[in-house]
């Protein structure tokens, strides 16, 4: 039974616990904006951020970040990290996780865990002419440097006294490796580190056979990107499918004494991005729209803490701010807080009769510096319902 411990969160709201408040929240999280030579804000970005081409190593970005989160709902992010080799921007981004996200103040009453980029490192090694045996050595590496730096941080989210890390694209790895090493190696890090161990099984909606070599060794699994390959029949299915499957992800995975993390995001528009791979980097990319939609990202959200495992307890929003792909729920100048808002909702009683909102007063924002003041009063979660902190242009929603 997995049994979730987190470091003691102050929390905002007064309200009755139902099952939906008693499940947490996490977010995937990225730290690789602003990096000098590879700033990923020029890679085609759809949207924009209401702090406008932040840089991750600022702990001021980090705080405002947990602020929004938990005062929403969100109880934890996920973040992507490549390990701490020299090649792409692996060791920026490492820099930023200590230097920007734990230097963060409000850290102390929130949690975060390691989500390993496994398919960027992977292809790293084999464009550096490396062969894909390789990548057991640097994962285990990684890790390694992980416990030493990360996993022994307060905050550092643990299930069962274990330290979490989410590994992306088991596929891809089984792929590159095959069976019998890629097993071997999870064999290895379980044997090296005492780890809670959650794979990303996939983006197929129907759930891996409960004799799938992905499974060997997780303690949970999830879907990075739920129905991903489906997402151009539009909304409705996709709601079809997760209503489907995540029942049957459960009961498939229980039955193999594995977790399920449902997952939920607000839409999907890689345009710009795609149009800048092949503009730039002569690259071929498939632009895939699944319109941004508030109303049916609450949807799915409520489905996903529906189906949340018994004992784990945990969902999964793809993303925070992965703004190449258009999954951020982070607010926006097209936006708002839109997002945001209705992770709470779902997550909260609709009957509720009150609530401690929280209202924010953006006072002089100026060369992307924003002071906030928070502030508390109560009254009737209804009234809150769909109003924005921050004004929406006009046509964006």
């Amino acid at each position: 039974m997995g049994v979730l411990s987190l470091s003691s969160i102050g929390n905002v709201f007064a309200s009755t616990s139902t099952p939906k408040e008693d499940t947490k929240v996490g977010a995937y999280y990225y730290i690789w904006w602003g990096i000098p030579f590879n700033n990923h804000w020029e890679h085609g970005v759809k949207y924009t951020p209401f702090l406008g081409e932040y840089n991750s190593s600022d702990p001021f970005t980090a705080n405002r970040h947990i602020l929004w989160a938990k005062h929403h709902g969100i109880d934890f992010f996920a973040v992507s990290w490549l390990g701490i080799w020299d090649w792409y921007d692996h060791r920026y981004i490492d820099s930023n996780l200590k230097n920007g996200f734990l230097e963060s103040e409000y850290l102390s009453n929130f949690n975060f865990c390691l989500f390993y980029e496994s398919e960027i490192v992977l292809k790293a090694i084999l464009n550096a002419t490396l062969s894909a045996s390789e990548f057991p050595r640097v994962f285990l590496n990684d890790t390694a440097y992980a416990a030493e730096n990360y996993f022994v941080n307060p905050s550092y989210l643990k299930i069962d006294e274990k330290p979490v890390l989410f590994v992306h694209n088991l596929p891809f790895i089984y792929y590159e490796l095959g069976n019998e090493t890629t097993q071997k190696l999870f064999d290895d890090l379980k044997k090296l580190i005492d780890v809670y161990l959650i794979g990303d099984a996939g983006n197929a909606p129907i759930p891996p056979s409960r004799n799938s070599p992905l499974l060997h060794s997780m303690d949970a699994v999830t879907s990075y990107f739920f129905a991903h390959q489906n997402i151009s029949e539009g909304w409705q299915n996709i709601m079809k499918y997760a209503e489907t499957y995540y029942p049957k992800w459960r009961l498939t995975m229980n039955s193999e004494g594995i977790r399920f993390i449902p997952n939920a995001y607000p839409g999907f528009d890689n345009t710009e991005h795609c149009g800048w791979m092949q503009k730039n980097l002569s690259i071929s990319c498939t632009p895939m729209v699944l319109p941004l939609n508030e109303t049916m990202f609450k949807k799915m959200l409520t489905t996903a803490l529906d189906y949340a495992d018994k004992d784990l307890k945990i969902v999964m929003i793809t993303s925070w701010n992965e703004w190449l792909e258009s999954t951020a729920i982070e607010p926006s100048m097209e936006f708002g807080e839109l997002f945001l808002h209705a992770v709470l909702e779902a997550k909260t009683t609709q009957s509720c009769p009150d609530v401690w909102n929280v209202v924010y007063f953006a006072v002089g924002a100026g060369s992307g510096v924003i002071v906030t003041t928070i502030f508390f009063y109560r009254k009737s979660f209804r009234k809150r319902k769909g109003k924005l902190a921050f004004p929406l242009k006009k046509g964006s929603v």
